[in-house]
């Protein structure tokens, strides 16, 4: 039986790598690129077919930081017909400088979360029963060290100040523990069977997010070699949690660049009342709160 499985930002880095792995599972897998550059998706999946040719691969246009964009994915996603089996929520951008997107939210918090939040969404009822879902978070998420309320830090879903900016990265990738940790519980309450699961693959200095590589001495590479993680071993660890079958059920759990085992989030992220709170919010925020 095929397994469906959509891979967001799957043109480069981790997303590519993640993708060439699965499809060297098996022709079973019908893999779904959503990106944002079709150009550079067709060209990431000519490449992939050179050294998988049995790769099934389509190219859909995703932007995460849109939500009608995402809107428009899910609707070309449902014209294919096909059963979806596993969604890895990968595609992201970084930096201090935050703009505001076109829905009103920090570019950051929109492509990295939000838009994300809304794609999960709207492809559940798509989903299998036996279904999986992996999100990408970092190490940085742990950046907001103090217990928070959600209105305490809502600015951060918004941006515009240069204090707050700085922390719009850590914060969208701790909403991606939150929301993983709130969804596998929302899901196992209605009897769903899908596992969830959030990864952090650690600084990979060949991903896009990287952007001056020249910084990346020797030197560097080995003060900060705790930290670092490669895109062909972090693929390899969202295709274990996609493909393996010991992976196929919960609880939701954090792996740091190894599906060897999982590992402690940062206690912020266990916060239940933060975890609601947020679910709140982005319901409300992506227009699904009724």
């Amino acid at each position: 039986m095929t397994k469906t499985v959509i891979i967001t930002g799957a043109n480069s880095g981790l997303g590519f790598e993640t993708t060439k792995q699965i499809a060297e599972r098996g022709s079973d897998y019908q893999l779904i690129m959503a990106c944002r550059n079709m150009e550079k998706a067709r060209a990431a999946k000519a490449k992939i077919l050179e050294s998988v040719p049995s790769a099934n691969l389509i190219c859909l246009e995703l932007d995460t930081s849109s939500l009608a964009k995402v809107r428009a994915f899910a609707a070309a996603f449902k014209q294919l017909n096909l059963p979806l089996y596993g969604l890895v929520c990968n595609a992201g951008i970084a930096g201090r400088t935050v703009s505001q997107t076109d829905d009103g939210f920090s570019n950051i918090f929109e492509t990295n979360y939000l838009g994300h939040f809304l794609l999960t969404q709207l492809l559940l009822p798509l989903m299998a029963d036996n279904g999986r879902i992996v999100t990408v978070s970092s190490e940085r998420h742990d950046a907001l060290l103090k217990d928070v309320s959600w209105p305490g830090v809502k600015a951060l879903a918004y941006g515009g100040d240069a204090q707050v900016d700085q922390l719009s990265y850590p914060f969208s990738k701790l909403c991606m523990i939150l929301f993983s940790y709130e969804l596998d519980r929302k899901l196992k309450e209605s009897g769903k069977q899908i596992a969830v699961n959030t990864v952090n693959p650690g600084v990979m200095t060949e991903t896009g997010l990287a952007k001056d590589k020249s910084r990346f001495t020797p030197e560097v590479l080995a003060q900060f070699a705790d930290i670092i993680g490669t895109a062909k071993d972090s693929g390899k660890m969202i295709t274990d949690l996609i493909c393996a079958e010991q992976f196929a059920e919960g609880p939701a759990k954090y792996y740091d660049r190894s599906s060897d085992k999982p590992v402690k989030s940062s206690d912020l992220s266990y916060d239940k009342r933060v975890q609601q709170e947020l679910w709140d919010f982005s319901m409300k925020a992506v227009g699904l709160s009724k």
